[in-house]
């Protein structure tokens, strides 16, 4: 029996950037994915930036803080549809995003073109405007996924290579609060260490150690908002026996120290 998908449109749009234009450092309330159909421009989540360019794409998450700025000689054009639901964590799984991957590569960069003129013509409606929104959201979820993890999706990664970064990432969110070496995870998956660092770093953009720092980081800021725990205890919840370390690594990822991050939870 098929699962009841909770999946809600919120609205889409489309924008010419004028070179330099940003938006953030902010937050949303919901999801979004944005599709870039020209030029190119930077993305910063979670305290790494990502430089994106016309036939990728990326991901907006509820209350995370992000930043977007177009390029000063090559702006992006981008367009974008947002939406919330319990289901989406569990769709955008599929295709592996995430906020320590937060973008993807699609072909043709014209892909989301004509769902955006269905949404747009929808939007103009005067008689079951909502209806037929929510219905091209559920409509477009199923093709964008197929498209990711076709095979022949242009910037896709074979395979092999996939899984090989899948079971890192498995490994390390099963094991983050222990002493985890990339030397290990490459010989518990089978590989080279350094054939291992360049495919992790080709996948998901960043090193096997940044991932797990920014993993680890992640957790901690979850376990923050318990006010039993203290910074000690979130320390080694999360694999450093040193409290010190730990605050510095924390600063360096999130750009504050515990106690203050803390401070803004009350």
């Amino acid at each position: 029996m098929c699962e009841p998908i909770d999946l809600i449109y919120y609205y889409h749009g489309k924008q010419f950037c004028e070179p330099n234009y940003s938006w953030g450092p902010g937050v949303k309330d919901h999801y979004k994915i944005l599709f870039i159909h020209e030029g190119k421009g930077s993305y910063l989540i979670n305290g790494i930036t990502y430089h994106l360019k016309k036939g990728q794409g990326f991901m907006v998450f509820p209350n995370v803080i992000c930043h977007m700025k177009a390029d000063e000689q090559d702006p992006w054009v981008y367009s974008w549809i947002a939406f919330q639901g319990t289901s989406v964590d569990s769709l955008i799984d599929q295709v592996h995003l995430s906020k320590e991957k937060p973008f993807f590569t699609y072909s043709p960069a014209s892909w989301f073109d004509p769902w955006l003129d269905l949404l747009s013509k929808a939007e103009a409606l005067e008689k079951n405007c909502e209806l037929i929104l929510h219905s091209l959201l559920f409509r477009l979820f199923p093709e964008w996924i197929d498209m990711l993890t076709a095979p022949h999706q242009m910037g896709y990664i074979p395979r092999q290579k996939d899984e090989y970064v899948r079971k890192a990432v498995e490994f390390i969110k099963a094991n983050y609060y222990t002493k985890i070496s990339i030397t290990e995870l490459a010989k518990r998956i089978g590989i080279d260490r350094i054939y291992f660092s360049s495919l992790f770093k080709e996948v998901e953009q960043l090193s096997p150690q940044m991932y797990l720092l920014q993993y680890r980081m992640d957790k901690a800021c979850d376990l923050m908002r318990n006010q039993q725990l203290t910074v000690s205890d979130i320390s080694h919840s999360v694999g450093y026996a040193d409290p010190l370390l730990f605050s510095k690594m924390f600063k360096k990822v999130k750009g504050e120290s515990p106690s203050l991050y803390r401070r803004k939870l009350i």
